[in-house]
């Protein structure tokens, strides 16, 4: 039986189905070989309508906007490259709908959108010069899969390498939405998701997703909509329109659509809406801690891994690290020194913080410092200039190597004319920011007039004898800082390493010798348990740690005996370039945090409290011992980047599965059984589809299309059984052929024809039991096709 619909003519008599038959069976063949090659639904027949291509452009368009939605709320807060990263990705999307509407073959897809992935890639992170950057990113992508393959760890590469997996990622979730959308008529599923995600936001991250729920809402109803013009053309019914469907089909969608969700804001204009309740990830995180068994006050929880680099946000310490690669900075200098950046005073337990910092606006041109305080007997004086190799704008703090004197830019803007950039200055701190201008304008080069140490360890050990002058109150008041939750044994332990010191000098190598003798640099380290200091819990506990660990360590055992220090964070040395005199590469790797002591007389003083690394400055050290290898620092050499280890691991393991003979044989043998296995598949594939789409559940059965497309294969078994079909011969004249009928599978055959040209061809939407007992008898074929 098959279901009838209006636009059947009751009075059609066999005779003139006879007449038709040889050309519509040469037709039903044209589909099979249609089928074969792509899918069925690219058939112009009576029953199929094409789909315009601007309408498939209005729908694809409305489908950007809604994938927006997934980018603008996590872009709109405005921190720094947001608006460079919303343009990118809304360009990605967009081209990459634009091409899921050109029917390619699925290589050329791919290496399409691969294509198009890889030129978002170069304007995301290319600056003002995205070919430059292009021809570089080979070099930074070797060396992150070298980094990787190493670790394992994929926090370990570079943030442009992750921003390419993204952008891959979101390359194929395009196109698997676009495909949805266009084959099976909904938008539902993606729209759904969307707003999940949205709703997760609001609960998780605190955003204020109110409006971008209410958009989605009204996208996702909107292509809904439009796709249902489409399903109703492919449907049991065929409507008809006088001039423009699809432009008056739009036009009533678009209203309809923000009808209904102007209509659901009403409520809210009369009545007050609670805002949802925060979930705590704090108390999430204690609760899943304990589910895995961290149920002891002395456990701690464990904290995702990050990678090392530099960041303005205090938060709080002795996170598992990755060594990052990624160029921050390219700066000439005539001494090697570390890259201050800012310095922190306030300790609380667990992170530094400097809530009393006060900056005053300071000029370009003129002098930052004039106050006299640098005594060239301790301090000199020497030009450095810096070149970013990222996105640096206010408000974000200027590296220098030492106290910065005064400070010039290079960057011109279109008039060739220099950029000039408002300045913080902290004259207690000696630290200098961009101010937060509001504008685009990226810092790129400049150059600083710093004052660097240069006192010697002699030196330092006279000023308590040359100096008897006391530190002064200021520095006393903020540099003397210690929590109140402080357990005592942390100052028992400060008394006991530096007693016996006599000058204040003796007392930082006091503390520095036992930290290098009790406790061990490592990147693999655990957050403390909630509620112990970081410092107890790294002195007493894991005695394991990084830069952090073992400077914050340094100034609370020093502040313990009443000795001022301050913490600093910035990036140590850096690379020296081989081949340009003077010139370092510092990278994201190279992030370092280390100590500064005051000495009344002299000032601040660098000291360096990491075993293996050497401070030039302020520790008596030479500036040779810096410029040499650090065995800390250092990542261990590998051949050629990340494709040479890798070839070089795949024949290590080639050269071990070689010595075990027996191993290498069950490795051909399971090469040979997979390559089986894969054949047999190909050869299964068929009734492996029919088998699918018969076991998997849905509300409503498959369409014309959907039938014809996963019984077509059958065809061609048919050919590589029986022979090909002679040129002239229909279908149904080819299944009658004696060849064919006299066979255990002829009526089966038969009436596998019959129902293919009246599927194909009636005007009736078959029944469900009709589809299933067609699919049945396909699926019985391909079997006994397969199977002989």
């Amino acid at each position: 039986m098959w279901e009838r619909n209006g636009n059947q003519q009751p009075n059609s008599t066999k005779a003139d189905l006879e007449s038709t038959a040889r050309t519509r069976m040469e037709l039903a063949y044209a589909v099979h070989q249609a089928a074969n090659r792509s899918s069925v639904t690219d058939i112009k027949d009576e029953g199929y309508v094409s789909v315009p291509v601007l309408y498939k452009i209005f729908i694809s368009a409305i489908l950007l906007i809604l994938s927006l939605e997934w980018i603008y709320p996590v872009t709109s807060s405005d921190q720094q490259g947001s608006e460079r990263f919303l343009s990118v990705m809304a360009g990605l999307t967009g081209a990459l709908l634009l091409a899921g509407l050109i029917r390619t073959g699925w290589i050329t897809g791919v290496l399409i959108r691969l294509f198009i992935a890889l030129a978002a890639l170069c304007l995301m992170y290319g600056g003002s010069d995205p070919a430059r950057w292009a021809v570089a990113y080979p070099g930074i992508f070797s060396a992150d899969m070298d980094t990787f393959i190493n670790n394992w760890r994929f926090h370990s590469i570079s943030t442009e390498t992750r921003g390419l997996f993204m952008m891959s990622g979101w390359s194929m979730l395009m196109a698997s939405v676009q495909s949805l959308v266009f084959l099976r008529r909904s938008v539902m599923l993606f729209g759904s998701a969307t707003l999940l995600y949205l709703l997760l936001l609001e609960s998780f991250a605190g955003l204020d997703v109110y409006a971008s729920v209410i958009r989605s809402v009204l996208w996702t109803f909107l292509i809904q909509a439009l796709l249902q013009l489409l399903r109703l053309n492919a449907g049991v019914t065929t409507p008809s329109y006088r001039g423009s469907p699809y432009g008056r089909w739009s036009a009533v969608t678009i209203v309809a659509s923000a009808g209904m969700v102007l209509f659901s804001a009403v409520p809210g204009q009369f009545a007050s809406i609670p805002q949802p309740e925060r979930i705590s990830l704090e108390q999430m995180g204690e609760r899943i801690a304990r589910w895995a068994g961290y149920t002891t006050q002395h456990s701690s929880i464990p904290a995702a891994t990050a990678v090392t680099g530099y960041s303005t946000a205090d938060a709080p310490m002795g996170a598992p690290l990755v060594p990052g690669n990624s160029i921050f900075f390219i700066a000439k200098s005539p001494e090697v020194t570390y890259w201050r950046g800012e310095t922190r005073s306030y300790y609380n337990g667990s992170t530094w913080s400097d809530p009393g910092q006060s900056f005053e606006t300071a000029s370009p041109s003129g002098m930052l410092r004039a106050d006299g305080w640098e005594n060239p007997t301790y301090w000199s004086r020497i030009r450095q200039t810096v070149s970013m190799q990222r996105e640096w704008k206010g408000p974000n703090p200027l590296f220098t190597g030492g106290i910065p004197v005064n400070v010039s830019f290079q960057d011109k803007n279109k008039d060739n004319q220099e950029n000039m950039f408002s300045l913080l200055s902290n004259r207690d701190s000696a630290t200098l920011w961009l101010a937060g201008s509001g504008n685009d304008k990226m810092v790129k080069h400049y150059s600083a007039d710093v004052m660097v140490p240069v006192a010697t360890a002699e030196q330092l050990r006279l000023l308590e004898e040359t100096n008897k002058g006391k530190d002064p109150a200021a520095i006393r008041r903020s540099y003397l800082q210690l929590p109140a939750s402080l357990p005592g044994r942390v100052q028992t332990l400060a008394k006991e390493i530096i007693q016996g010191s006599e000058t204040r000098y003796d007392a930082v190598q006091a503390v520095k010798t036992y930290l290098a003798a009790h406790a061990e640099y490592t990147l693999d380290t655990r957050m403390p348990p909630r509620g112990t200091d970081f410092v107890d819990d790294f002195l007493f506990v894991t005695r394991q740690g990084y830069c952090n660990h073992f400077s914050t360590a340094m100034i609370v055992l020093l502040r313990s005996e009443g000795i001022p220090a301050r913490w600093v964070k910035g990036f140590g040395p850096g690379v020296a370039d081989p081949d340009v005199p003077s010139e370092y590469v510092i990278s994201q790797g190279d992030a370092h945090s280390w100590v500064e002591v005051y000495f009344p007389g002299a000032g601040w003083m660098p000291f360096e409290a990491t075993p293996g690394f050497t401070m030039a400055q302020g520790a008596g050290e030479s500036v040779a011992a810096l410029a040499e290898p650090q065995p800390v620092a250092e990542n261990p050499p590998y051949m050629s980047g990340g494709l040479g280890y890798a070839g070089a691991w795949l024949l290590a393991r080639a050269r071990a599965i070689a010595a075990e003979p027996w191993l290498a044989a069950a490795l051909v043998a399971a090469a040979l059984l997979g390559a089986a296995a894969l054949v047999r598949m190909r050869r299964l594939r068929p009734a492996l589809q029919l088998g699918l789409l018969l076991a998997w559940p849905r509300s409503s059965f498959p369409d014309r299309e959907r039938l014809l497309g996963a019984a077509a294969p059958v065809w061609a078994a048919l050919a590589r059984r029986y022979g090909p079909r002679p040129p002239g011969m229909t279908l149904r004249e080819y299944a009658a052929s004696p060849v064919l009928a006299a066979g255990a599978d002829g009526a089966d055959i038969a009436r596998f024809a019959a129902d293919w040209e009246r599927l194909l061809y009636g005007p009736d939407r078959p029944l469900r039991a009709d589809s299933l007992d067609f699919l049945r008898r396909a699926l019985r074929l391909a079997r006994r096709l397969q199977a002989l």
